[in-house]
């Protein structure tokens, strides 16, 4: 375990604002396919769910790069982790742009899924730095916002301004989008420059025998497989309504640039609930906060099947109270768990991540295959309602367990 003294001397919401920066990228490049899938699917000559594939394969690889990247970050650190992680963003962008079919698309966003697990799995090892439980609290909510604030500027953005900006042509789109990250990643390495604590272990050797206890820790034990269920039911709804939500949105008859303005409801509504909401979340108040978090996903998804726009919009605006908060507040019960310490944190993030992801690669893929098969969302949508309600099953057992 760090110390007090080595823990206060690397607080500083620098590096909160230099690692936010980089997830505000990680927001915009996962954010920017879905304004854009009718002239994906019109262009590469793909069905939905070809599209559903694309829009889960960076969680695909993710799921295989989480663990390899908790790894990377307790050997090397946050500050070369992180760069890394900026560079490959950037490469994943620059390739979308130069994809001629299917598979092409299918590994440019795939490539994605290998840095972006070294940013989830930073997020609560940056927010670890702090001693106070409210500190890490408010700077993993703070983290949280940025892939929010990235999906809101290309959801707003990407059809009203941007594509018409370069007629329309959406690969070139892709090549201005790499400017950012990369950009990002510079300044991350000029704001970490001097963060000791950030660097790589003086140790040259892992210790595969204590990494494979916390394995066998998170995989085995009730509790943490009950949290790792909880996870992979709110990547299932968060990805697939993150991919899809413009386009269901569109169905009800609304143009394009309205639906994806629309659909910036939810991550706006989201960028608060992290910022207040989480304010609340302590070891007493999280399952029941959960609870109603999941409940309300549940009801916020009947909301959206309505005809009515005014309905939508209520559901829109409720949902994002959800999707905004869940996984936080499940990652945040996670790593505060008595087993987890700030030495193994990115160990157990990567194991966390590697496994909820398969919600994140089968909510999309779900949604577009329901699409194809009926050409309807709101059958895809009545079935994801379900499934967030029977999310309550393993938060009663949890809280049993308490």
């Amino acid at each position: 375990m760090l110390t007090k003294n080595i823990n206060n001397k690397n607080q500083s919401w620098s590096i909160i604002f230099g690692l936010w920066l980089i997830y505000f990228c990680f927001g915009y490049s996962v954010s920017s396919i879905a304004p854009i899938v009718p002239y994906i699917t019109h262009d590469l000559n793909i069905s939905y769910k070809q599209m559903g594939l694309i829009l889960g394969a960076w969680q695909f690889t993710y799921m295989f790069f989480a663990l390899p990247a908790g790894f990377i970050l307790d050997r090397y650190g946050l500050k070369v982790s992180i760069f890394l992680a900026a560079l490959i963003i950037t490469l994943s962008l620059i390739s979308r742009g130069l994809s001629n079919n299917f598979y092409h698309m299918w590994l440019a966003v795939a490539l994605f899924g290998i840095g972006g697990p070294l940013i989830s799995v930073g997020v609560p090892k940056v927010s670890s730095l702090w001693k106070d439980e409210k500190s890490r609290a408010i700077s993993m909510g703070i983290l949280f916002t940025g892939p929010m604030f990235g999906g809101i500027f290309s959801l707003f953005t990407m059809n009203s301004l941007i594509m018409p900006l370069f007629n329309n042509n959406w690969k070139l789109v892709y090549f201005l989008y790499s400017l950012a990250p990369f950009l990002a990643g510079l300044i991350w390495l000029f704001i970490t420059k001097n963060k000791t604590v950030l660097n790589k272990k003086e140790s040259t050797v892992l210790n595969i025998s204590h990494s494979i206890s916390i394995f066998k820790l998170i995989i085995i034990k009730k509790k943490f497989i009950n949290i790792l269920i909880l996870g992979t039911g709110g990547m299932f709804l968060v990805h697939s309504i993150t991919g899809w939500l413009p386009k269901i949105i569109h169905t009800k008859g609304l143009d394009l640039s309205l639906s994806s303005t629309l659909a910036t409801i939810p991550i706006i509504v989201g960028i608060f609930s992290a910022l207040t909401i989480t304010r609340f979340a302590n070891k007493t108040t999280r399952i029941n906060i959960l609870t109603f978090l999941f409940m309300n996903a549940g009801l916020s998804l009947f909301f959206i099947q309505s005809s009515s726009l005014v309905i939508i919009i209520i559901g829109l605006l409720f949902l994002g109270l959800s999707t905004g908060t869940i996984i936080v507040i499940i990652l945040n019960h996670m790593s505060e768990s008595k087993n987890i310490s700030y030495n193994n944190l990115g160990i157990a993030g990567g194991i966390f991540f590697s496994i909820i992801q398969i919600g994140g690669v089968l909510g999309p893929f779900f949604m577009g295959l329901v699409y194809d098969l009926y050409n309807n969302f709101n059958i895809a949508l009545t079935i994801y309602s379900i499934i967030m309600f029977i999310m309550l099953l393993p938060l009663l057992i949890i809280k049993k367990e308490k």
